[in-house]
């Protein structure tokens, strides 16, 4: 039965977003979307991280939660390199900014080092259908989403690396 947000649309980073299709929910493959990195001259696509563990957060650049919250997730993608979990863990940005040049020039002054696309035409924000923003989902190696974190809150950064690992199926000592 579909939910009264399912049955909306809204506006989202300036894209008109309809959401009468069910939100993608964990269990659930994750839709396939793709686009150009804002960092480089390369596309990226979802199942080119076939294998790992994939976070995939959706932000904007006008979004002050965003803010906060992309050096919590460039902290978690350095601990899991160094923890060695880097070949099998990566995390993938979807901007939602209307203007490239804005979501750019926010990048190059607060760099991170993993993958950013742009979602210029929507169609992975209206296939994932975030409810708000930043919106995170933790993505395992065969592509199904495990866990899906909508907005921002004390113990994120921590909270995502634990299910993180919990999908990597690393055990972390709680004491």
């Amino acid at each position: 039965m579909p939910t009264a947000l399912s049955r909306t649309a809204f506006l989202l980073g300036g894209l008109f977003v309809s959401t009468l299709a069910q939100a993608v929910q964990p269990g659930q493959q994750a839709p396939d979307i793709f686009g150009r990195s804002l960092l480089e001259d390369r596309k990226y696509r979802i199942s080119d991280f076939r294998g790992k563990v994939l976070i995939v957060d959706f932000w904007a650049s006008w979004c002050g939660p965003c803010i906060i919250s992309m050096p919590e997730l460039e902290t978690l993608r350095s601990r899991m390199i160094k923890a060695g979990h880097g070949k099998r863990f990566e995390i993938l940005g979807v901007n939602l900014d209307d203007d490239p040049d804005r979501a750019i020039a926010f990048l190059k002054e607060h760099p991170v080092h993993y993958p950013v696309i742009m979602d210029l035409l929507g169609l992975g924000t209206r296939e994932f259908a975030p409810r708000k923003l930043p919106s995170a989902y933790i993505i395992g190696p065969t592509g199904v989403v495990k866990f899906i974190y909508y907005g921002y809150g004390k113990g994120y950064g921590a909270d995502l690396e634990a299910r993180a690992l919990e999908v990597l199926e690393i055990k972390t000592d709680t004491h």
